[in-house]
């Protein structure tokens, strides 16, 4: 209950600075209008002073215009004031800046103190706050630290901690080229070229990365060339870009791996293009014999393969009629099968063509006559099973 007793009374003080503040603010902006004000007022009684427009009251106005002098101390008075009204605001920002700072360090004196006694939402993750309060003592102590030091002794730790971290990316890159890890090897020489960039020893770290992706890759392309070569005999295109993707992140300044990927991205769509062509024959020569089933396949499988195509934005306008053709020779096909079998009397296989044609096509007219004849095929079904 302390803590939060505490917090109250240090929210009201708060509270009673940010009304000194705005305060500040307010009387900054009024000083400034009101020199503003004043000063244009006066510049024009010194010029239009008011007196009878009479001939001689022009003459002596005329007499009697300012002096420079006077049109100065006016100019002066009035950024003064001005200048006045500027202070009243920094000296608002300066206190506010402050409100800031003390919020801040009280906040990680209280959590540094008494870590479990601090209130936090039910669903925060207390071992994730923890360490995220941990790191920012970490820094503020850092910066703290740094800003005792004079610009040698800066200068000295800057070049201890580079040398630090050289010695940790000596130990890492091997580690990492052993792996064939090119990335993380580059992304780490990065982030440390960028925080001590005098450094000359990251470019021989650069190098030997280099050195090292260069020695495999001509063993990493041939390795990816024999698997595209049985992917792309297989059609399986979608595989071979994981294999591309793979290789350009291994190797992303390859000009031989951006070459296979070029060269693989047309016969892509060259094959595409034969693909769908041939599809396309099919469907046609399947509605041009009547092969309605024949079509409906070519047809489908060209717009589920390849649905932004033009080919499929054609074929998708014929896929009801062809559907609707289809269904209709198959449903000839089984009337045909039936009539047959019934000839044969072969009456229980004719009975369960029957039955599949109506529960597949219910709307049919094949169905609807099927439907009058199922009690007399049940029966010489029946007759035949004695």
């Amino acid at each position: 209950m302390a803590d939060y007793v505490e917090l109250d009374q240090t929210g009201a003080a708060d509270g009673r600075t940010e009304r000194v503040v705005t305060l500040l603010d307010l009387l900054g902006w009024i000083v400034l209008v009101s020199a503003v004000a004043w000063g244009l007022m006066t510049l024009i009684e010194m010029y239009q002073p008011d007196v009878p427009l009479t001939a001689e009251a022009v003459r002596e106005a005329a007499d009697q215009s300012p002096s420079a002098s006077e049109i100065a101390t006016v100019i002066a008075t009035m950024l003064a004031w001005s200048a006045g009204g500027v202070f009243l605001w920094g000296l608002a920002e300066v206190i506010r800046r402050m409100l800031d700072l003390q919020y801040v360090n009280e906040t990680v004196a209280a959590r540094s103190g008494q870590p479990t006694s601090v209130w936090r939402p039910a669903d925060d993750d207390p071992t994730e706050s923890q360490a995220t309060l941990n790191e920012m003592i970490l820094l503020l102590r850092e910066v703290r630290d740094i800003s005792l030091l004079t610009s040698e002794q800066r200068a000295m730790r800057l070049q201890a901690q580079g040398k630090a971290m050289l010695e940790v990316l000596q130990r890492e890159v091997p580690a990492f080229l052993r792996e064939h890890n090119w990335i993380e090897a580059r992304n780490r020489v990065l982030v440390a070229r960028e925080r001590f960039p005098t450094f000359r020893e990251w470019d021989e770290l650069e190098t030997q990365i280099e050195r090292m992706r260069e020695q495999v890759e001509q063993h990493d392309i041939e390795a990816a060339e024999r698997q595209i070569r049985d992917l792309t005999s297989l059609g399986a295109w979608d595989r071979v870009d994981e294999v591309l993707k793979e290789l350009l992140e291994r190797h992303p300044d390859s000009v031989k791996c951006i070459t296979l990927a070029q060269r693989l991205r047309v016969e892509r769509n060259r094959a595409e293009s034969e693909q769908r062509a041939k599809l396309m024959v099919q469907a046609q020569e399947g509605a041009n014999n009547r092969e309605w089933d024949v079509a409906l396949e070519a047809a489908a499988s060209l717009i589920k393969r390849f649905p932004q195509s033009p080919e499929a934005q054609a074929l998708r306008m014929q896929l009801p009629t062809l559907r609707e053709n289809a269904q209709i020779k198959e449903r000839q096909r089984m009337e045909n099968e039936i009539r047959e079998l019934i000839k044969a009397q072969r009456f229980e296989e004719g009975l369960r063509i029957a039955r599949e044609l109506i529960d597949q096509y219910p709307t049919s007219p094949q169905a609807e006559v099927l439907r009058g004849q199922l009690p007399r095929l049940e029966e010489r079904a029946a007759t035949i099973r004695r």
